[in-house]
């Protein structure tokens, strides 16, 4: 069975859709607030010289554009155009301004491109069209980039500097020993590691997973500025989780996929190719 052929669980991908559009709708108020004073004459950093400042009616314009796309997303109601939309919206805002470029801007835009083939809105949505099972391969994009976050994030924190915990002690708003930031700063390339290299494996997915969670709350809590853009990551990042936790397993002999053992709850998951065609057939039948 070719990659492109394996089918899998609507229901998890259907979480990260919510998640990518609830995250998408507070990165545009981000966007919004960082432009709208780079358009009030504060100072400007375009990405090409001479290019102008965006002027505040555009940016209100965009800003609907982008809560109205997170809202389609998010409740399931024309998903692929509101991904679309999404997508060309943050292309626009990353190259307005170099300040409004951030790695959790790069990493929704990526994934809502992902999301464009996924069929999210297979459930939970408000659509009509209910299908028990999608397309893997846009998940296996998906997860494959934010592992790709956390083990860049955690190979670059990999120097003196940061593993002294004295970055740290700037960044958060709680006063401890440095003995204590030093050990947060090691701890952190640790569980950044096993976040990205444990979730893709049975036996520590679970725990990967618990250490990601944790990860973002504190990051959520600790840090004293940028909470508003901090708190759409963790959304964002900790809404693929399910993506991981209930993937089909691959059997090497025969190159099929199946449910997972550990989730017997979500059985008929994962069908042939022809299954692809029936469950269009009967959508057809349905309308």
């Amino acid at each position: 069975m070719r990659l492109i052929d394996i089918r899998t669980d609507a229901r998890p991908v259907a979480i990260a859709r919510i998640g990518l559009g609830i995250a998408t709708i507070l990165n545009a108020i981000e966007a919004f607030t960082i432009l709208e004073r780079v358009s009030a004459g504060y100072l400007a950093a375009p990405v090409f010289t001479g290019l102008p400042a965006l002027e505040l009616p555009w940016l209100i314009a965009g800003l609907v554009l982008a809560i109205a796309a997170g809202i389609a997303v998010a409740i399931g109601w024309m998903t692929a155009p509101g991904a679309i939309l999404t997508v060309v919206l943050n292309a626009t805002v990353l190259l307005a301004d170099q300040q409004a470029y951030s790695s959790h801007r790069w990493l929704a835009t990526l994934l809502m491109a992902y999301l464009v083939f996924a069929r999210s809105d297979s459930t939970w949505s408000v659509t009509r069209r209910h299908h028990a099972t999608v397309p893997w391969w846009p998940q296996l994009l998906m997860m494959s980039q934010l592992s790709v976050l956390y083990f860049f994030s955690a190979v670059s924190k990999m120097n003196p500097t940061f593993i002294t915990g004295a970055p740290l002690s700037k960044w958060v708003w709680i006063t401890l020993p440095w003995q204590l930031f030093f050990t947060a700063a090691v701890l952190t390339v640790v569980v950044e590691l096993i976040i990205a290299i444990g979730l893709w494996f049975p036996a520590s997915r679970r725990l990967a997973a618990l250490l990601g969670v944790g990860l973002h709350i504190s990051i959520v809590v600790l840090m004293n500025n940028e909470t508003f853009a901090l708190i759409a990551f963790a959304i964002m990042c900790v809404s693929l989780y399910p993506l991981f936790l209930f993937r089909p397993q691959l059997r090497r002999s025969s190159g099929v996929s199946e449910a997972p053992a550990d989730s017997p709850d979500l059985a008929e998951r994962v069908h042939d190719p022809d299954d692809r065609g029936r469950h269009d057939d009967d959508e057809q039948h349905r309308q």
